[in-house]
């Protein structure tokens, strides 16, 4: 206790710093003047009486440092006084104070906003209380002989959920939740029609997760038993739709026409838990209404929430036990998981594969971790790589400047400074430096981040959270100790002798003077040459994919997402619904044809089933898979798709037509090689199952991207493949796509009231998303490599005018011996040229490595790409040159006697 009055009491004193001072020149004055007063009583003079008590006290000055030692901090006062030199120095030189504090907050910038991206979409907890006891439920497989939804590693079926909601010893809770459908939902509101994603969980979803709502109540066990029409809806929905009206609570919105109560509001920030980043907008608990089946199932479809039991479709979420590990709850769920994956199946067979239930964290959001976590490491890897060239450049431009202040340092140390003082004077301005760099990149991260999510299409919360200021933090203390290193070495090294008779003019220089400065130049060379390929990569994958043969014809298509109206229980009354619904727009001002297709180009989304031509399998080994879409009249024709043989799917081929398919060029050639393509019979699924006749041969088209490559496929006329409700519908113009949209929408009001346009935008636009991450990487790459181009620039030039001003008397010397202007401008860019051959040497092994880690992102450019491996180095060589010809062409042009005179 006395120890930390004591502490307490030292720090106080640096807040009443005059007034101590004010009592203690008091309190030696005091003594002063009693040792004077004795001296006198013993018979000595005024002066040798003071002369006297001056020893004894031991010097004022001396003796108020003792003082001010014990009474204060002294090492906070140093670092006070380090902190207000420092500042003074930094303002005497406000160019070099500006281009340091930009050149760090760059790099330091750029990490933390890759970073906050990064945290957003990957690292990330739900906002729940214990977000660490919240798992995704997930699975390696499902049974043969069920059926899933296209994510088989995500779905169980509804067994599975109820059995492991009565596992009470590993979870406490276990909620489940399925999408409407593949996107969003009709939703009416009023008597306008509009889209939002929808979620059908348990009556257990908010309060095992622990969600208490802004607003209202959450659903309870009733509600899912009774199946309710209540609502949930997002506080960012009600945000965006009502302007937070709090009335919105107890009023009726229509849901695919079946009418909801809205009960409760979400809190802030919880944008549901579904596996891709499209946030939801509302909640319902789970329906058995046909209208509202789970992923978007028409209302005649067999599959259902209850009675499905070989349907894989429902999504979970658990709530550990406290203490209970995945581990543990793995071992002791697995036997139990695979018990009720068959019920309803029957049992496994022996040559069945097995599959394992297992765990993953609820950190940042599944499909972006598949998605975005490989692209953004190697991003990560690349600001790094910006940062440390900045580092490098903010580094030479301490050593350059601190060169400069030897004498100072001389003269400090031959008073008294020790190197420890010196270097700790340098550190503490190196962290003003760091400190204000880091300010202005928290400010420019945070306008990177939004400019980031926009890039990347993210709909999720980027903004910089503890996480983030960590790692802000983190980054800064790194560049802290990097920018110590160089000057604290060089100042280590310094004597006040060497430096008080350092000579005016310098005509050789020891050969390690600009050692360390050639060794960072050519650091500074390789790692942009690495970011340059990397760049070069991106750039022309991006203008490969841009220009890539789709197979058919994009420009002037508008598509657009309908669902058949929910008063339309039959399949005949479906098709003639899309029927009329292509009639009319066939006849608008500007269209030139339609049909309808079920999944849209480009979308992602794809059907795949085993196929049998003939009723056999046509490879020897292994199962042959098909690719294939239901599509409506004149496909081929409204696509642009090239008939190769046969003919287009045409009106004729109804429901009880004889049933026909349109095959791909990948299909004849890998199952009907050397045959007769028309007349042949392919099933799916099974060898037994529906017979269509094949009727005509297509060229290869793009399905499911542009990076897609060339897979059987076939094309079935959507009446004779059942099961239709939401559609595609692609519209072939006349002129620009988007200025149609207006009157289509128009049509669609009148024709279905209830029904919206679900994400409608051209064909282009469609396919240009699946390689938007693809252009924004493209452009992260080449910014960045451009900035560190820049940054190796300022660097290099930095460094030639450096060892020019030190050569000055040497140049002034041989341009008097007779050495012309070109001769001095050749001999400094020649050592520039050199340090950038050494960099470009020692940077292309890392930048053959890099290449071969993006090798996944390329496409149609191999990662050893020539052009690349040689527009790189040649462009490094040319910023080197023009960085150093400035300097350079200043020494060519120098004043021999003024060079000579030159100190």
């Amino acid at each position: 206790m006395r120890r930390l009055r004591a502490v307490l009491w030292r720090l106080g004193s640096l807040f009443r710093k005059g007034r101590h001072e004010q009592e203690l020149a008091e309190e030696l004055e005091s003594h002063l003047q009693m040792h004077i007063e004795d001296n006198l009583r013993a018979g000595l003079s005024p002066q040798e009486a003071r002369r006297r008590a001056l020893i004894k006290l031991g010097g004022l000055e001396q003796t108020k440092e003792i003082c001010r030692d014990r009474r204060g901090l002294p090492f906070l006062e140093t670092f006070l006084q380090d902190l207000r030199y420092g500042a003074r120095m930094l303002a005497k030189n406000p160019g070099f104070t500006a281009v340091a504090v930009a050149t760090l907050a760059l790099g330091i910038g750029a990490n933390v906003a890759v970073f906050s991206v990064m945290n957003a979409a990957l690292l990330r907890f739900f906002p729940v209380p214990d977000p660490q006891q919240t798992v995704y439920l997930r699975t390696t497989g499902f049974p043969a002989g069920a059926s899933q939804t296209g994510n088989p590693s995500f779905t169980f079926n509804l067994a599975s959920f109820e059995q492991m909601r009565r596992e009470g010893g590993v979870f406490s809770d276990v909620m489940a939740y399925v999408p409407l459908a593949i996107g969003k939902v009709t939703v009416r509101i009023g008597k306008e029609p509009e889209v939002a994603a929808a979620d059908m969980v348990s009556g257990n979803f908010f309060s095992g997760l622990g969600i208490r709502m802004a607003r209202g109540r959450a659903f309870a066990a009733e509600d899912e038993t009774q199946h309710s029409q209540v609502a949930v809806m997002s506080y960012a929905y009600w945000t965006r739709r009502f302007a937070r009206n709090p009335s919105v609570i107890g009023q009726t919105i229509y849901i695919k026409s079946v009418p909801f109560t809205v009960i409760g509001i979400a809190p802030r920030g919880f944008t549901g838990v579904a596996y891709d980043e499209e946030p939801t907008d509302l909640w319902i608990p789970f329906q058995t209404s046909p209208l509202l089946k789970p992923w978007g199932r028409p209302p005649q479809d067999s599959a259902s929430l209850y009675g499905s039991s070989s349907w894989w479709f429902l999504m979970m979420i658990g709530r550990l036990q406290p203490g209970m590990t995945r581990e543990q709850a793995r071992s002791q769920l697995s036997p139990v998981f695979q018990r009720v994956a068959y019920k309803g199946i029957g049992k496994p067979g022996p040559k069945d594969r097995p599959f394992q239930l297992f765990f993953s964290a609820t950190g940042g959001i599944e499909k972006l971790r598949e998605n975005y976590a490989s692209p953004l490491a190697i991003l990560m890897a690349i600001v790094a790589a910006v940062l440390l060239i900045a580092c490098i450049n903010v580094a030479m431009l301490l050593v350059a400047r601190n060169s400069k202040r030897e004498r100072e340092f001389g003269l400090r140390t031959a008073l008294g400074a020790s190197r420890v003082r010196l270097i700790r004077q340098l550190i503490t301005e190196g962290l003003l430096l760091v400190v204000a760099g880091t300010g202005l990149a928290w400010i420019l991260a945070r306008w990177g981040t939004r400019v980031l999510a926009t890039w990347f299409e993210l709909q999720v919360n980027v903004a910089p959270d503890r996480t983030v200021l960590g790692f802000t933090l983190v980054v800064a203390l790194v560049v802290w100790l990097i920018l110590g290193i160089a000057p604290a070495w060089n100042a280590s090294r310094l004597t006040a002798s060497s430096t008080l008779k350092a000579s005016g003019i310098a005509i050789t220089n020891s050969p390690g003077r600009f050692r360390s400065g050639r060794v960072m130049v050519a650091l500074q060379v390789a790692l942009c040459l690495v970011l340059l390929v990397s760049a070069r990569l991106m750039v022309r994958t991006l203008s490969n994919l841009e220009s890539a043969n789709l197979g058919f014809k994009a420009s002037g298509l508008l598509v657009f997402g309908i669902t058949a109206p929910q008063s339309l229980h039959s399949d005949p009354e479906v098709y003639q619904f899309y029927q009329l619904l292509i009639d009319r727009l066939s006849v608008l001002p500007g269209v030139e044809s339609a049909t309808v297709l079920g999944n849209r180009i480009g979308s992602g989304w794809s059907n795949n089933s085993a196929v049998f031509v003939d009723g056999a399998n046509p490879r020897q080994e292994g199962g042959a898979i098909v690719r294939w879409n239901n599509v409506g009249p004149d496909y081929c024709r409204v696509l642009g798709i090239p008939l190769l043989l046969g003919r287009d799917v045409t009106d004729a081929d109804s429901a009880t037509a004889p049933k026909v398919t349109i095959i791909n060029e990948t299909f004849a050639k890998q199952y009907l090689p050397a045959q007769q393509v028309l007349g042949h019979q392919l099933a799916l699924n099974r060898p037994d199952a529906d017979q269509f006749t094949i009727v005509g041969l297509a060229a290869n088209s793009k399905y499911i991207g542009v990076r897609e490559p060339p897979m059987p496929m076939a094309y079935i006329p959507y009446r004779q493949s059942g099961g239709v409700s939401a559609m595609t519908v692609a519209v072939r113009t006349f002129g620009n796509p988007v200025a149609l949209a207006p009157e289509v929408r128009e049509l669609l009001a009148r024709l279905v009231p209830d029904a919206a346009m679900l994400q409608p935008m051209t064909q282009q636009a469609q396919l240009d998303e699946t390689f938007s991450d693809e252009r924004v990487f493209a452009r992260l790459s080449t910014v960045f490599g451009l900035l560190a181009a820049l940054l190796v620039a300022v660097g290099l030039y930095g460094t030639v005018a450096y060892k020019v001003s030190c050569q000055t008397g040497e140049i002034g010397v041989r341009k008097a011996l007779g050495a012309g202007r070109l001769q001095i401008l050749w001999m400094i860019l020649r050592e520039s040229l050199t340090l950038v051959g050494v960099g470009i040497l020692a940077g292309l092994p890392v930048a053959v490595a890099c290449a071969r880690a993006l090798q996944s992102l390329l496409f149609g450019v191999g990662f050893l790409d020539p052009t690349t491996f040689v527009a790189a180095p040649l462009g490094i060589t040319a910023v080197a040159l023009l960085a150093s010809y400035i300097p350079a062409y200043r020494a060519a042009r120098l004043d021999p006697m003024k060079a000579l005179r030159h100190e």
